[in-house]
């Protein structure tokens, strides 16, 4: 039986195989097809392209020739100097041979002559002659209308002075003098079947085709042979902007692509039909082979119970398989209702956000009648909502995920059934990550007596949830409310009532009705205070503690928004850090404490404002104890500098010690030590000492006094202590040194 039913059906999906293949086989043949396409098209583009640039560069080569001659040979601008055809000493040969020697040099040019406004004369290679006269007129008067000649002209007819028939030329007129001269024109007429044989050398006839086209859309030039579209496919099209004319190019051998395509097509075709006979195929097998998996499904509608005498399995192997298939459909009807409830979780809770939103609220009973949060109960007199946030969120972050639901959903219960237990319908749902808002139907019309009971329902609520789950929530009531469309206007009151739970307090649920109006923020009045608390604290002055109690009292008594004191709180640390900034480096180490993870984050993650301030009041102490010892610091770096220089003047005077430094600056012989110790790392006997002796090295080298004299000359009494204390700091005596360094 297994041998047979692996047969089978190996044999009823190998066609699939094959059907993959051809599949394959056909997509890789048209990809190699459309490569081939696409760089016959490229190269066609850069072949065409080449040919554009030529003939504009040859035309731009035309134009550049002219003028430069125009610009070196002055008998041009004789010529319009002058009037009349003939006159004595006339520049006109010297004009003729240079337009005889462009065409002579250039040979796209056909013929070239110039035009003189004031008496309508026109010098050609052939001689003088009135406009009227020759068959330029109509032209000379169409360029003479346009203010900026706009390039090369669209194919016209030329015919010469003394010719019979006109052909086909392309013009450039250019106003002379030259560059926006009015006193007439240069008319370069360009063969355009001399054209044709440039363009004829640069293609190869036999594979491609161009197709010239002017400004007007006149054919310039066609090197295709016949006008029927079956031998011939244009490829690209490319527009010389300098000149305007459009250039068209393509194969000749249209039918390679044809061929191309009905090879495609044929493919196309083919692989329909492949599909088609292996969709049938795979049909025709599946009838074949659809009785074993008919008696399958009839073995597992006879597993039903039917009683004692139910008849054993014969196939062990297909009573796994149906024993699997149960199985899994006992497992997908668990998933459905698991699903059918979190579906209705879902619902439940998006209808109470868009309550609470005041949002697609057209069909909002309807949608309650389907869902009945509210257990049975519809029919309410009013209704009113709590809005609670927790008070310390960074502990749930410590939590995971799986025990954040379950606390969240602790809480719901919880309020739920403190509200039971009021006689009160409840509807609770999380609206954010750290706040739960409580839906309340009133039985009765909403009184004033109801604002009291409110306000004790939210505080036992809080007491409870804090003594038994030790966790802190501050809860905002609204006013309460007759509609169901009007609920989302408690939760407004009750959401704003959170905004300023600093100021309210956390400790005690805060109510919508025990608030006043609220002011606005004030903030010239607080910034008046930080600058006089900086102030304070700047000059050393102890009453900026006072000026931060009555910052924290100022908000209270105006009951702030939290984020309102928050920035207060940021525009006077600034304020303050302004101001001390550069004063030390252990101030600006101490300062720097309240940037990132420092004192202004812990501020934000506190919820109570006692928190804060005994938050603000440390740091503030600390940083006020390090600007106090910084300045004491800094004024006795001042007078031991004085000392220094007082030492240096007098340290000749043998009276010079602890004692008179003392006297002489106020200050005690032992703090006097103990300044030298710390600014000079050494006693002050020492530094003395070494003072004098350099004093004395140099007397000892310049002078050829002796040591006694020299000795009293550096604050010694007699040349025995001198030479003491000259050996102890040098290591010899003075008769020593100076034999040493005068032997």
């Amino acid at each position: 039986m297994k041998r047979s039913w692996y047969s089978r059906m190996l044999f009823s999906y190998f066609p699939v195989f094959l059907l993959v293949v051809s599949v394959l086989i056909f997509l890789a043949f048209m990809i190699i097809t459309e490569l081939s396409r696409s760089e016959t098209q490229k190269a066609n583009y850069i072949s065409t392209s080449y040919i554009a640039d030529t003939v504009e560069r040859t035309l731009s080569d035309v134009q550049l020739s002219v003028l430069d001659e125009i610009e070196n040979n002055y008998s041009y601008n004789d010529f319009f100097d002058k009037f009349g055809p003939v006159y004595p000493g006339d520049s006109a040969y010297e004009i003729v041979q240079s337009m005889n020697r462009l065409v002579e040099r250039i040979s796209l040019i056909d013929s070239i002559y110039i035009y003189r406004s004031k008496d309508r004369q026109i010098l050609s290679q052939s001689g003088y002659v009135d406009l009227d006269l020759t068959h330029e007129a109509a032209y000379i008067d169409q360029i003479s209308q346009r203010e900026i000649q706009s390039g090369w002209s669209p194919v016209r007819m030329y015919q010469p002075r003394n010719a019979k028939a006109e052909y086909p030329v392309v013009s450039l007129a250019r106003r002379l003098p030259i560059p926006l001269g009015s006193d007439g024109y240069i008319v370069i007429n360009i063969s355009v079947y001399r054209l044709e044989r440039l363009v004829d050398s640069l293609t190869n006839g036999e594979l491609s085709f161009v197709r010239i086209k002017d400004s007007a859309g006149t054919l310039l030039y066609d090197s295709s042979q016949t006008s029927g579209d079956d031998t011939i496919r244009k490829l690209s099209t490319i527009r010389a902007d300098s000149l305007g004319w459009t250039f068209e190019s393509g194969l000749r051998a249209g039918r390679l692509f044809d061929w191309i395509s009905v090879i495609s097509y044929v493919w196309i075709v083919i692989g329909l039909v492949t599909i088609t006979l292996g969709v049938l195929y795979i049909i025709y097998i599946t009838r074949r082979n659809y009785r074993p998996i008919q008696q399958l499904m009839v073995r597992i509608q006879a597993l039903q119970p039917h009683g004692k005498n139910e008849p054993a399995a014969a196939n062990p192997d297909e009573l796994a398989l149906m024993h699997t298939a149960l199985d899994s459909l006992v497992q997908l009807t668990t998933d459905y209702e698991r699903e059918r409830y979190e579906n209705l979780l879902i619902r439940r809770r998006q209808l109470f956000l868009d309550i609470i939103s005041g949002e697609r609220l057209k069909d909002v009973s309807e949608r309650l009648t389907a869902l009945d949060p509210f257990e049975g109960k519809r029919e309410f007199d009013g209704f009113v909502v709590f809005a609670a946030e927790l008070n310390a969120g960074d502990e749930l972050k410590v939590l995971s995920r799986q025990e954040q639901n379950l606390l969240r959903f602790a809480l719901t219960n919880v309020i739920s059934d403190l509200m039971a237990e009021k006689q009160l319908q409840a509807w609770s749902e999380w609206v954010s990550g750290q706040r739960i808002a409580v839906l309340i139907g009133l039985r009765h019309r909403p009184s004033d007596e109801d604002a009291q009971l409110l306000l004790e329902l939210a505080r036992g609520c809080h007491s409870w949830i804090l003594e038994n789950l030790r966790l802190s929530l501050t809860f905002g009531v609204g006013h309460t409310v007759d509609r169901l469309q009007d609920i989302h206007l408690s939760y407004t009151a009750a959401a704003g009532v959170l905004s300023h739970r600093l100021a309210l307090g956390t400790e005690v649920a805060a109510v919508h009705i025990d608030r006043q109006e609220e002011p606005g923020l004030q903030s010239y009045k607080y910034f008046g205070n930080f600058t006089q608390l900086v102030r304070e604290f700047r000059l050393s002055g102890e009453n900026w503690r006072s000026r931060l109690e009555e910052i924290f009292a100022s908000f209270r008594k105006d009951r702030l928004k939290d984020e309102e004191i928050y920035m207060l709180l940021e525009v006077m640390l600034q304020a303050l850090e302004q101001e001390l900034k550069g004063i030390s480096e252990s101030l600006d180490r101490q300062l720097a404490l309240t940037g990132t993870g420092g004192l202004q984050e812990q501020i934000l993650r506190s919820t109570d404002l006692e928190d804060i301030k005994e938050l603000l009041t440390g740091w503030l102490n600390e940083t006020y104890h390090v600007y106090v010892s910084v300045n004491e610091l800094k004024s006795h770096r001042v007078m031991i500098k004085e000392v220094k220089l007082y030492i240096e003047d007098n340290y000749a005077n043998p009276d010079l010690s602890l004692n008179h430094l003392s006297e002489r600056f106020q200050i005690s012989g032992k703090y006097a030590s103990y300044l030298f110790k710390e600014e000079f790392n050494m006693k002050f006997v020492d530094f003395l000492a070494e003072l004098r002796v350099k004093k004395a090295k140099e007397l000892l080298d310049n002078t050829q006094d002796s040591i006694q004299d020299i000795a009293l000359q550096v604050g010694y009494a007699n040349a025995i202590t001198f030479g003491r204390v000259f050996k102890r700091v040098t290591g010899m005596t003075p008769g020593d040194h100076r034999k040493l360094n005068h032997p």
